[in-house]
């Protein structure tokens, strides 16, 4: 499995309008351990995990469904005011 660099998380976070800090709230893991992505230790580099390119998608679906969810109430509101 294909995992995300370093580089490409804090791209698709910026994609999504969300800080490290909001992500770290969100996926409830301290901020300390997203900054040690892409770090080195012990010789090796610290990957993002394979569970946050999932959980990225699913977070923008959410967005999305809540984008839409709230127009439909919106014009379900206007026509439910017209009659």
């Amino acid at each position: 499995e294909y995992l995300m660099t370093k580089e490409e998380f804090c791209y698709r976070l910026k994609e999504l309008n969300l800080t490290q800090k909001d992500f770290a709230n969100i996926a409830h893991i301290p901020y300390s351990t997203i900054n040690n992505w892409g770090s080195m230790a012990n010789g090796k580099i610290i990957p993002v995990p394979s569970w946050v390119r999932p959980f990225l998608e699913y977070y923008n679906k959410s967005k999305s469904f809540d984008i839409l969810r709230h127009q439909i109430f919106k014009a379900i509101s206007v026509e439910d005011i017209k009659k």
